[in-house]
Parts: C-alpha cells; structure tokens; sequence
C-alpha cells in the first residue's frame, strides 16, 4: 500500500479575492509553486483540495493550465487527485481529467475526500 501523498490545500499556496476565486494567472503560479513542491528527487502523489475556492477559469482557461503542466512533466508524473466542493462545475472538472489523461497524466477529481485518498492509494494496475 503507497502512502507517499502530499495533501496540497490551494489556501496554503496562492492568494485568491475574498469571495475565494481564482484566476487563470493564479492557477498558473499555484501550478509553478507545486512543481517545486514535487520536484523529481521528492515525487510524492498529490491531492489538491480546491473546495474552499470558486473557479471562473472558462474551457479555454482549463486546457491552458493542462498545457501549461507540460513545462513542468517531471513534477506531475505521478497520481494527482483533485478534490472538488459542490460549487465547483463538474463538466469543466471532468474537461480538465480528460484534456490530462490525454496528455498521459493521472488526474482524477473527486468530490468525496476518502474516495480521493483511496484511489491514491490504490496499488497501480499492472
């Protein structure tokens, strides 16, 4: 069973307006902040909980940041789970999985805390 998860609270890494919203300039300096967190000689899975911010990030935006993960491959090679509150869009979430998953990235969101840590969790398929 893995237990290498670093758990990525967005509060803890970027400033966001006092309704809690983030931008696409934000999302990207959050993006640079947490390739430095998991630089290759520290991979670690992540779970980035976004549940007390509000996205106004638009589909545009969202492919982007996936773009923008590329400059940095080798910090996001591993599992990385978001966690979503009950604001946040679903579809633009599940738009972010899949723009990933075809950039050969694990992204997965989730709106349940457990079910995030124990799909990290979860041994990889072999």
């Amino acid at each position: 069973m893995k237990a290498e998860i670093k758990f990525v609270k967005t509060k803890d890494f970027i400033k966001t307006t006092a309704t809690g919203e983030l931008n696409l300039a934000e999302s990207k300096k959050v993006l640079t902040e947490l390739a430095v967190l998991n630089s290759p000689d520290d991979l670690h899975d992540l779970l980035i909980d976004i549940r007390e911010t509000v996205s106004v990030l638009t589909l545009s935006d969202i492919y982007e940041l996936v773009a923008e993960v590329g400059k940095y491959r080798q910090s996001f090679r591993n599992n990385i789970a978001i966690l979503i509150g009950p604001g946040h869009d679903i579809d633009k979430a599940r738009f972010l999985e899949m723009c990933a998953s075809n950039r050969g990235y694990s992204v997965n969101v989730f709106t349940d805390f457990e079910e995030s840590v124990n799909w990290l969790m979860c041994p990889d398929p072999e």
